[in-house]
């Protein structure tokens, strides 16, 4: 490794609302980035579908690297991250076939309970680690490959699987053939560079990757009725996957590399673990609550629970549980008569004193209300508390009801891996909060470590970093993070009775 060598690098981080395309400057002793140019990113109604708009994606990306591009000239690398299950499909040409069907898409209405006919619920997880979510990747192709019962069925009223797969082309029971499955961010890098190699982290989230082998698991595409050449080969987080090739590009010695294609996996490697007693909590619209590890979760516990296993950086796994999140105080900013100003909303919770309504975050009541304020009203009449009138007593039950849900998860992490928490490692948007990080403190009674805010961006410089041998590995990346990027330490008053009454008035209303 040469310590004194420095390189810029563009790092392209989609999310389901915008894009952003930033560029990087990463040396063994320095981090920094900004950003270069954000577009709004948003579904689309086509052909009685929820699209991504992947034409005008990739026209806008191209846009922006060509601005990175003119205020740099030696890019050495470029690296994507995206939201996880989605992808795109490819003709026999390697033509996109179609606007990638997007994950909210109700095409999966009902696909679990059609799997369930066709293998278990337990087997299935025991082979992929990951639990069962109405969007994920396998219930995707499975509203494809299958024709409902309602529809047709053998004589045994199984569902019928349309793809044969003794033909070349792999049908995907959509009236055309598809030859190769991309997952987004691997898609975009074959439209930069044109290698078309699924990465580990983003294939992982599929629940069709076997956890002990880290490739397709032949038992589950069997069931399901695809072929393993649809889904190709897979490869490790920090593969060089060749120079940029794309037509409107002059970037003839620009490396696209295959980062942590799955932005949760990314902001993991910019978290600055102090020891292997500490979890991180992703904090956003969803919230999510996990430990890295060398091995899954598989038991029972970990299933009824709703804990997912994910690939990471390094051979590691993300042991992780999704709760909804800021989505909750994002709902009632909209419902409520007050300004879309966190910090007048903060202090508004932080004054309410009286005692605070408790919500389960996780009753389907908060998923997509049409008026949240109403949402916590009706959860607050079933469970049998006082309707309030303060703006404020809303928030404060929004975020501490959360925090609460931090801590249930982390004791139950404790419980199922026989290790003491003793450190909350805060990431994403939620860190610039004041409230939710010593409240977290404060109600979790363990030391938290807030930042960085920019995390999946910082994870993707990271890894091309790595790649491009600037740092020689991922304990070198963090300290790089832990010794050049905001980042704040909360330690905790202790414990107080009052804070644990409250928690088991939590357990009460939420589990009962």
């Amino acid at each position: 490794m040469n310590t004194s060598a420095k390189k810029t690098c563009i790092a392209i981080d989609m999310g389901a609302s915008n894009i952003r395309i930033m560029l990087g400057h990463i040396s063994s002793t320095n981090l920094e980035f900004k950003e270069i140019y954000r577009f709004p990113n948003a579904v689309i109604d086509k052909n009685g579908h929820e699209r991504w708009d992947m034409e005008h994606i990739l026209k806008e990306i191209i846009k922006g690297i060509k601005m990175a591009t003119e205020l740099q000239e030696d890019i050495g690398s470029i690296g994507v991250d995206a939201w996880g299950v989605d992808y795109a499909l490819l003709d026999k040409n390697g033509n996109l076939l179609e606007l990638p069907v997007a994950y909210r898409d109700k095409r999966t209405d009902g696909m679990e309970e059609t799997w369930l006919k066709m293998m278990s619920r337990e087997e299935t997880f025991k082979l992929s680690g990951i639990n069962f979510y109405k969007f994920n990747t396998l219930f995707q192709l499975l509203s494809l490959t299958v024709v409902r019962q309602e529809d047709h069925s053998d004589s045994s009223g199984a569902p019928i699987i349309l793809n044969d797969q003794t033909k070349s082309d792999t049908s995907v029971g959509s009236g055309f053939p598809a030859s190769k499955l991309l997952f987004l961010p691997s898609f975009i890098l074959y439209e930069l560079c044109g290698m078309g190699i699924n990465e580990l982290t983003i294939s992982s989230t599929s629940q069709m990757l076997n956890t002990g082998t880290g490739d397709w698991d032949g038992k589950i595409l069997e069931t399901l009725g695809i072929s393993s050449s649809l889904m190709g080969e897979i490869c490790a987080p920090g593969t060089i996957l060749g120079k940029i090739l794309h037509p409107e590009l002059n970037m003839p010695d620009t490396e696209a590399i295959a980062v942590c294609g799955h932005d949760t996996a990314s902001a993991v490697v910019s978290v600055p673990f102090e020891n292997e007693s500490s979890v991180f909590i992703s904090t956003g619209t969803w919230c999510i609550v996990g430990i890295e590890s060398d091995r899954p979760i598989l038991t029972g516990e970990a299933l009824k629970n709703g804990f997912t296993n994910e690939r990471g950086f390094g051979g590691t796994f993300r042991s992780l549980k999704n709760i909804v999140g800021l989505w909750l105080v994002q709902g009632l900013i909209q419902s409520l008569p007050v300004k879309e100003d966190y910090n007048e909303i903060e202090t508004l919770a932080l004054g309410y004193e009286k005692p605070v309504n408790i919500i389960n975050p996780e009753d389907p009541l908060f998923y997509n209300p049409d008026n949240m304020k109403n949402a916590f009203d009706e959860y607050f009449r079933k469970t049998g508390q006082k309707i309030p009138s303060d703006p404020g007593a809303y928030f404060r039950s929004a975020y501490d009801s959360l925090i609460y849900s931090f801590r249930y998860y982390i004791e139950l992490i404790e419980r199922m891996t026989g290790k003491e928490i003793n450190t909350i490692h805060l990431i994403g948007g939620g860190c610039k909060s004041e409230y939710l990080t010593r409240q977290t403190a404060l109600i979790c009674g363990r030391r938290v470590i807030s930042g960085p805010v920019e995390a999946a961006t910082i994870g993707n410089i990271l890894v091309q970093g790595i790649a491009m041998g600037i740092i020689p590995d991922i304990l070198s990346a963090r300290d790089l993070v832990r010794n050049t990027m905001s980042v704040a330490t909360i330690d905790p008053p202790g414990i107080a009775s009052q804070q644990d009454s409250h928690f088991k008035r939590f357990l009460k209303i939420s589990q009962g």
